[in-house]
């Protein structure tokens, strides 16, 4: 597994000013403002920073997409930053939370179809990038899964323990429905790289997953505001 921390240069990208400057108060801010932390918790929500958001939509406009898959559209900051730099796309969103959606800012309304359903029930084909900040809910937490456990693992060819946090389930459901050639960009804790669960996650990622760069933060990072105080970016093109 390679990292390539060169790719933090793309933090200094014209886009990063763009989606910082959108808003003089952020749709994020305006959440966190009205939104207790215990809801937070519970549904695992913590904010992308604009810097990062940036990144990762330079990753997934190499491949010139035009879907793509938001499957925790949150505050649509990922979605804001994916068609700043993809004209040519529209996006498909999920969100489980009904009540964020009232603070959501996903910047071209038109381009973008906002489904309140979980992505990992949710049916579709393909798509050709997808741009993601899953639930961080830790294994002990989660409730209600184990269907969705069953068809990822089956789909996937490998078992996801029970152990793992349900950001697992999301990346490996989100590289499957890639296209060949297909981009993902995923923003997730580092706790994988040396977690006991990560196995077959990282077989997977190296496989069929198309892992071609990973991105790492470090706890002295200042660019996370909030409790993800380590962080890790997957960059993946579907082979």
């Amino acid at each position: 597994m390679q990292t390539n921390l060169n790719r933090l240069s793309l933090l200094d990208s014209p886009l990063v000013s763009e989606v910082e400057s959108a808003a003089s108060v952020s749709p994020e801010e305006r959440y966190s403002r009205a939104a207790s932390a215990s809801h937070r918790k519970a549904l695992g929500q913590f904010f992308t920073p604009p810097r990062v958001a940036a990144l990762m939509a330079d990753w997934v406009a190499a491949a010139d997409p035009r879907l793509i898959v938001d499957p925790a559209l949150g505050t649509g900051i990922l979605t804001r930053a994916a068609l700043r730099r993809c004209p040519n796309a529209s996006v498909t969103a999920f969100e489980v939370d009904e009540g964020i959606l009232k603070y959501s800012d996903v910047g071209v309304p038109e381009r973008v179809d906002v489904r309140l359903e979980n992505f990992l029930y949710a049916p579709f084909d393909t798509c050709d990038a997808v741009v993601m900040n899953p639930p961080y809910i830790r294994h002990r937490e989660l409730e209600g899964y184990d269907d969705a456990r069953a068809r990822i693992s089956l789909k996937a060819g490998f078992v996801i323990p029970r152990s793992a946090n349900l950001y697992v389930y999301f990346v490996v459901k989100a590289c499957l429905h890639l296209r060949r050639g297909g981009r993902g960009a995923f923003l997730i804790p580092s706790e994988w790289l040396n977690a006991n669960f990560s196995t077959t996650f990282k077989r997977f990622l190296l496989d069929d997953g198309g892992l071609r760069e990973l991105v790492l933060f470090s706890g002295c990072s200042t660019i996370f505001q909030d409790a993800l105080t380590t962080a890790s970016v997957l960059l993946v093109e579907r082979r």
